[in-house]
């Protein structure tokens, strides 16, 4: 006999036990008690395994492997984080009773322990799911508002007073490398022989974590992020003096471990290691062409970067402008 559940949503659980298996079905009313066995049963005659029966979860999982061999580790990684943080009863729910109502309850679920951008990550891999099983699905919920961030550029004087005091440590080289725009991906999966006789770095891999939590070395981010550029000879010649191998083999969250704890000890403002790009951005673009910088740190053509960099450096060339405007006026009093 079914069992019939009302949820905090307001909608119904179905449930039914056939051969040790639990069946479920979400419905937005009340059914009957004949009327949710007739329908359990149609879900058991279906094979839930496939098809608009399917509980999501079990839908995403196949999702997933239907595109593992073209979705890097840390995308799966992050689709499997994405399953794991959802709520139990969207999760157990079959594709075909989710509704744009239950979609909606699950972003605003989503969204009290996750940042904007996650929710949106979530809201479109529910979407690719539902469209792998329901072509025809569209998703029309509304979304929290993205967060408007400052964007952060360090200064000279920071970037030199951490590069003087990581000489001689084993963080010396992701230093310098951080300043020249790597990802801390590329710092991670980079080997000495991957510098030339002529000081020129390739950058052609990544390490990330896959859906195991286990580091691996995969291709880079996109295919702009394979790139060469020559560096100082001071920094190759650091690398040179390296066992052969990794030239960095620690953990990876220790990077940003070790800068933090710098930035305390030196007292200049906290940022992340991956700030250090928009500095590396920012200190090209006065030297070359913006495709250049594009080109030496990884991104896309026409990326977001370099307005974000162009837009900063004119509200620093404005606000100086209005130092010295202040500076001329209080002659005047």
């Amino acid at each position: 006999m079914a069992t019939i559940e009302k949820l905090k949503s307001g909608n119904y659980r179905i449930s039914k036990m056939y051969k040790g298996k639990r069946y479920r079905m979400i419905l937005e009313r009340r059914p009957s008690k004949s009327e949710a066995d007739r329908l359990l049963w149609s879900i058991i005659e279906e094979n839930p395994e496939k098809g608009p029966y399917q509980e999501f979860q079990t839908a995403a999982e196949n999702y997933i492997k239907s595109k593992d061999a073209v979705l890097s580790p840390s995308t799966i990684n992050n689709y499997y984080s994405i399953i794991r943080n959802m709520p139990e009863s969207f999760k157990i729910c079959p594709i075909s009773a989710i509704s744009q109502q239950d979609i909606q309850i699950c972003v605003n679920e989503y969204a009290k322990h996750h940042s904007a951008k996650s929710v949106r990550n979530m809201n479109g891999f529910i979407s690719s799911v539902m469209k792998s099983v329901k072509p025809n699905f569209s998703s029309n919920v509304t979304l929290p508002q993205k967060e408007p961030k400052d964007f952060y550029v360090p200064e000279d004087s920071d970037i030199k007073k951490i590069l003087g005091y990581s000489a001689g440590t084993r963080y010396e080289v992701p230093m310098w490398l951080a300043t020249y725009g790597l990802r801390r991906s590329e710092i991670g999966a980079l080997l000495t022989s991957d510098l030339s006789e002529d000081n020129t770095i390739t950058v052609n891999k990544a390490k990330v974590l896959d859906k195991n939590r286990q580091w691996v070395i995969k291709t880079t981010k996109t295919v702009q992020s394979i790139r060469k550029f020559k560096i100082l000879d001071e920094v190759a010649d650091l690398i040179r003096a390296l066992p052969d191998g990794p030239i960095y083999s620690g953990s990876l969250g220790q990077l940003n471990e070790y800068l933090q704890a710098t930035q305390k000890k030196l007292g200049i403002p906290k940022f992340n290691l991956h700030l250090m790009r928009h500095y590396f951005a920012s200190t090209a673009r006065e030297i070359m062409p913006d495709s250049y910088v594009e080109k030496l740190g990884g991104w896309k053509p026409g990326s977001q970067i370099m307005k974000k960099v162009y837009d900063y450096q004119k509200d620093k060339q404005s606000q100086q402008a209005q130092d010295a405007l202040n500076e001329r006026f209080k002659k005047l009093s």
